[in-house]
Parts: structure tokens; sequence; C-alpha cells
């Protein structure tokens, strides 16, 4: 992770959010214990970084502008996100946490990018070489936190620097706050029509061939100042990606709700699976398909812990016969479909998943019913997740895409 120069300054953002809640810098300066010039000119960097007009300056007081509103919500989540870490920790040494004094210790742009990548590399060598400081530095933000918090959070091991299980907890929320603010001076450019930023998202395989591939299409071809990463992670490391913040949403197949109380789901469409083999396969001149011809071939199945791989196998119970076993298990549709035209394999996958080759008549779909195959496919978010302004265009238009 390296600092970058346009990252807007923590403490400036708290001093945003008092003064707007004051609507007052003299009192505002007052509950901060800060001069009022200080605050004054904290603004002031704030409002010429992000080249906006914050706040509207009345003799007796200031309200916030459109802008200034726009980007409240943002600078309010990513506090909120250092707010929540003394509450962690006192959870963790299971002491009180009522009347926790103000972190202001955590307001460092800087400091919490240390953290972050010293969490990320766990080498105080390689964390100063990837943002350009010395090594005292990186032990002296580390220490200074450390301190700060009462608890230690990396220990020397024989194999390197190793994370305490309270360092594992408070550094999704550390990463959150990092990529909100990093998006704020983007949000304030979507503001005035200048849609920018970057689009992280986790891409599960059923959606990657088509609807994503149209939608990104589509907005690039509107807004060329979009930066679009896709992620093709198995679902548990999407999953881990989104709770950090490292990606802003996740499309694919939909796990049930219960499973992360965390996490909400919108469901885009349903679509079953069926089962495709290449357009030459001997069992496509079979008049009739019966099991027994299918439990004899070999198959390309997704993993286990996919809902795919679930209901193929309760598909096959239904009918009281064991479960084909795979040859090969896999969520790579590259190689799914080298597998299918280069052997006699039998592949379970949707329509989106093959449209294409569907279309062209590289692969044939098999005359036999896969039951109670009905997959949710749709969109995966953050409960309470605030989206760039690029991210809902995205959004919007992979709804558009299956309208």
């Amino acid at each position: 992770m390296c600092s970058n120069p346009q990252t807007v300054n923590l403490m400036q953002l708290k001093f945003f959010l008092v003064v707007a809640t004051f609507q007052n810098i003299s009192k505002a300066a007052e509950h901060l214990f800060r001069t009022q010039s200080a605050v004054t000119r904290a603004i002031s960097d704030l409002e010429h970084q992000l080249n906006s007009q914050l706040f509207e300056r009345h003799y007796n007081g200031v309200i916030l502008t459109e802008i200034g509103q726009h980007i409240y919500t943002q600078a309010q989540a990513a506090i909120h996100e250092l707010q929540q870490i003394p509450l962690l920790v006192k959870q963790q040494q299971a002491g009180s946490a009522e009347n926790l004094p103000e972190p202001f210790f955590l307001y460092n742009t800087r400091r919490l990018e240390i953290f972050a990548t010293l969490y990320l590399t766990k080498g105080m060598k390689n964390t100063a070489s990837l943002l350009h400081i010395t090594q005292p530095a990186v032990s002296s933000a580390i220490k200074l936190l450390e301190e700060s918090l009462k608890v230690d959070l990396f220990i020397r091991t024989p194999n390197g620097i190793k994370a305490t299980p309270i360092c594992d907890r408070i550094q999704e929320n550390i990463k959150r706050c990092l990529n909100i603010i990093a998006d704020i001076p983007n949000q304030a450019a979507n503001f005035f029509g200048q849609l920018q930023g970057t689009v992280k998202i986790g891409a599960l395989p059923l959606i990657r061939t088509y609807i994503l591939p149209k939608a990104i299409a589509m907005l690039a071809g509107q807004y060329p100042n979009i930066h679009f990463l896709t992620f093709e992670n198995a679902y548990e490391s999407l999953v881990a990606q989104l709770r950090a913040g490292d990606i802003d949403f996740i499309v694919g197949a939909l796990r049930p709700q219960e499973q992360s109380s965390d996490l909400e789901n919108q469901i885009l469409f349903e679509e079953n699976m069926f089962m495709v083999v290449r357009a030459k396969h001997p069992l496509l001149r079979k008049t009739t398909l019966k099991p027994r011809d299918l439990l004899q071939a070999q198959w390309i199945l997704p993993r286990s812990n996919a809902p795919a791989r679930q209901l193929f196998e309760e598909n096959f119970a239904s009918l009281e016969l064991p479960a084909p076993q795979p040859t090969i298990e896999t969520g790579d549709l590259a190689l799914t479909r080298g597998l299918l035209l280069q052997s006699n394999m039998i592949a379970v996958v949707s329509a989106q998943q093959m449209k294409y080759e569907l279309d062209q008549g590289l692969i044939k779909k098999l005359p036999f019913e896969l039951q109670q195959t009905t997959r949710q496919i749709g969109l995966i978010f953050r409960k309470n997740s605030v989206q760039s302004a690029a991210s809902q265009a995205l959004i919007q238009c992979i709804e558009n895409s299956v309208t």
C-alpha cells in the first residue's frame, strides 16, 4: 500500500464533522480543545483539497453546502469505523465500554496506512520500503497505537511478525476507513457530474461471462474516467474482502441470508442449471438418456461448498441415486470450457455461464432435466455500507442488463 497524496486527512474530517454539528467554528474549537484558527485552517485545507466549498459562512455561524452534505455521510462513516475500535478492544478485555474518550490518536491517516501495510506484509522492512519511510518511523507509529489502545497489536516470532487476535479484529475497521476516505475526492468530483473513481467488484463465476461484461462496457462507454477492478476469488475470500471494504459488492449466486447476518442480498433474477457436453458428444446420439449413462461419465462440477453443487447433489438424491463424483472440481469457466471441448466430460452450468458457447453451437444441453436446481442470482453488500456514485452507477447498469 503506497501513500496517496490525494488521501484525505482524517483529523480534518473530524473537525469538519464537529463544525457541521455545532454550525459554529468557535463552539467546535472549544469542543475539540483546539484554537479557532486551527479549526478554520483545517476546514480551509479540506475545501482546497476537494476543490469545493463545504460551508456557507454567516455572521452567526456556518451551515453545510449541498456538496458539504454530500461529503458528510462518507466522513461520518469513516470516523465511525475508528470510533468502534476502542469498543472492540474493551470487549476483548471484558472491560467497561462506557465513557470512552474520543480516539484522536486514530485520526492520523499516515499512521493507519502504516498499520494496514504492516498487517499485510508482516515485516517492518517491507512496510518501510513500500511507504518510503524509515523502519523507526514504522515502529514509532505502531508503538503509539499499542500504547494508546493498551494492547499488543503485533508480536515477534521466529517466523517474523504476527498479528494478535485483537489486531485481526480492528484491522477490518481500519481498512474500511481507509477505503472510504480514499474515495472522498471522487465523491466530490461526482457531485459536480464528473463521475470518476474505482469500482471494485467481487465476481462469482456465473456472472462473469455475459452480464457483468455487458454492464461494465455500458458504463465505461458513458464515463471513461471510471476504473474497474474485478476479483475472481472463492466466495469465502470475496466475503472477507467485502467485510474489509476492499471490494464494494459481490455479484453472482446468492447464499442463504442467515449465513451472514452482517451482509444483505439483492435478488436480480433466478436461473436453472443444466448439463452440457461438447457438440459431438456420444450421449447426444442416444434417443433416451438414462441415469446410469450419467453415472458412468466423467464430471466437471462446482466446488463442494458451492450452492450449485449442493443443488446438483440434491437433484440426484431426489431420484434415489448417488450423485456423480467429479473428476474436476472448479469454478473456472475457461478451464471448464477447455475440458468440455477436448473430452467427453459433462459439466453442470447455467445459461449465463455458457451463453456464447451455446449460441455458437460449441456445446449442447443434454436432454435430461435437472429438477429443483433454481438459483437466485444477485448482489451482496455489507450492511449499512455507503456505495460510491460510480459503484451505484454500475449497479444500475447490472440491473438494466438483466431486465
